[in-house]
């Protein structure tokens, strides 16, 4: 069966923040400003209630509370206000269990949270690709598997779990094995059909298997992420994997096992501060 076959039959696809897709489609362009985020908040209303909760939740110690979006953007800046408006957007979607994966309710978004602030802080190092672009696609790396879970039979999927364990965390081969295609090439039919900015799609479609070239694409960053991501322990549905000091995308990107420990520790540090302010704990 192939991908968009599976998108096809889909019924009950978790909803996704019309504003958090508004501001996706912004991050595609050179510069964004803060009017054009206060701007699309504007008409999501729910989204902007739970924004500045987050904003005056105490792991913050904001000095003063957060009462509008515009004094958001003063006190937080502009990337941290789009990490929070981008992670408060999808996280509805990313915290349904998959009980195929064997991942209980929220355990599909600490990985992906995980992800996402891993590659944010992988591109910050590097200097070469746009933080808050890495964030998104950390954050819908494995959204194929949101698809694979609701329409595949729970037999299939204990299968794929099975099959996992048995091979040492091979995900995407025991997935392409018995359906034929994997949660990564689900992932790019489906952000695709949604109009993603190109990067964003190329990055979840490629993030197992990243081009290692002089060009290097984001979904080399979303690679190294979603492994700090497991070394971290949010690997959802017995699903492993492990950097290496002689893995060649760490190489090609030029990242020493010194600078990968400290991004891991950064992002330990750095996850349940980030999951309490947004509420999703």
């Amino acid at each position: 069966m192939t991908a968009p076959e599976l998108i096809r039959q889909v019924k009950d696809l978790p909803p996704v923040s019309p504003a958090a897709m508004k501001l996706v489609g912004l991050l595609n362009r050179p510069t964004q400003h803060n009017d054009e985020v206060i701007q699309v908040l504007r008409y999501d209303s729910a989204l902007t209630a739970r924004l500045l909760r987050a904003c005056n939740a105490s792991s913050l110690a904001l000095l003063e509370p957060v009462t509008s979006v515009d004094q958001a953007v003063l006190l937080l800046g502009h990337q941290v206000l789009v990490r929070f408006v981008l992670a408060l957007g999808f996280s509805s979607a990313l915290r349904r269990p998959l009980p195929g994966y064997a991942a209980e309710q929220g355990g599909l978004w600490r990985h992906s949270l995980a992800t996402a602030l891993a590659a944010e802080q992988v591109s910050i190092r590097l200097g070469r690709f746009e933080p808050a672009v890495a964030f998104t696609a950390g954050l819908l790396h494995d959204i194929g598997k949101l698809v694979l879970s609701q329409v595949l039979a729970h037999e299939d999927l204990t299968v794929v779990r099975k099959r996992i364990e048995q091979s040492s965390g091979a995900c995407v081969e025991a997935e392409m094995a018995i359906f034929g295609t994997d949660h990564a090439k689900i992932g790019e039919c489906l952000l695709s059909d949604w109009r993603l900015p190109t990067t964003i799609v190329e990055a979840v479609a490629n993030h197992h298997r990243p081009a290692v070239t002089q060009d290097l694409h984001l979904s080399a960053v979303v690679h190294v992420g979603n492994d700090i991501a497991h070394l971290l322990g949010s690997a959802p549905g017995g699903e492993d994997s492990a950097l290496r000091a002689e893995d060649p995308v760490l190489k090609a990107l030029g990242l020493t096992p010194e600078v990968v420990e400290e991004i891991t520790l950064s992002v330990h540090d750095s996850l349940q501060r980030t999951d309490e302010s947004l509420g999703t704990t």
